[in-house]
C-alpha cells in the first residue's frame, strides 16, 4: 500500500515525517522516489512532470508537497490554519509573494481538490493544529482506521488580511 501525505507548504509534512521516523516508520520524501521527474528548475525550486508522478508506486508512506500527484492508495492532505502557515513561511525565510500565493492556495483547497479529482475517494484530510493529535490521525490512517471524510473550509480566514 502507498500512503501520500500531501499538503501546501507549511502545513507539517515533513514535521509529521520527521515525527513518524522517530516511530520506526519508514518514510520517503517525493525526491527519493521521484528524480527521474525532474524537469528543470524555476525560482530555486525543482519542476516536476506531473505525468511521470503518476506513474510511480512505491510500497509505503511518501510525504512532499505534491507526492497527492502520484499513484498513491491513500491520500492525506494536512492542512493547517493560514497565520500558522504565515509564521511557518515566513520563519523559512519565503518572500512576501511566495507566501501570500501558498496561503491562498491554502485557503481555496487546492491541494486537496486536486487530490480528489485524481484519488476521488481516497483523500483524507487532517487540520494540523496540534502535532500530537495529528500524528495520532495520521498513523490511525497507516493502520487502516476509519476516518472521518472532513473537508475544511479556511476560506473565512481570509478576512483576517483585510
Amino acid at each position: 500500500m502507498m500512503i501520500c501525505i500531501a499538503g501546501t507548504p507549511g502545513t507539517g509534512k515533513t514535521s509529521i515525517a520527521g515525527k513518524l521516523k522517530e516511530l520506526g516508520y519508514e518514510v520517503k520524501s517525493v525526491m527519493d522516489v521521484a528524480n527521474e521527474c525532474v524537469v528543470g528548475m524555476e525560482s530555486g525550486e525543482l519542476l516536476l512532470d506531473e505525468k511521470c508522478l503518476r506513474k510511480i508506486r512505491v510500497e509505503g508512506i511518501v510525504e512532499g508537497h505534491l507526492s497527492y500527484l502520484m499513484n498513491c492508495d491513500i491520500v492525506i492532505v494536512l492542512r493547517a490554519h493560514l497565520k500558522e502557515i504565515y509564521y511557518r513561511l515566513r520563519d523559512r525565510g519565503y518572500d512576501r509573494k511566495k507566501i501570500m500565493d501558498n496561503l491562498e492556495s491554502e485557503a481555496l483547497n487546492v491541494i486537496g481538490d486536486e487530490a480528489r479529482e485524481i484519488h476521488d475517494h481516497r483523500v483524507i484530510e487532517l487540520l494540523n493544529s496540534d502535532i500530537n493529535e495529528t500524528l495520532k490521525g495520521v498513523i490511525d490512517i497507516i493502520n487502516g482506521k476509519e476516518i472521518e471524510h472532513k473537508i475544511y473550509d479556511l476560506t473565512e480566514e481570509i478576512l483576517d488580511w483585510y
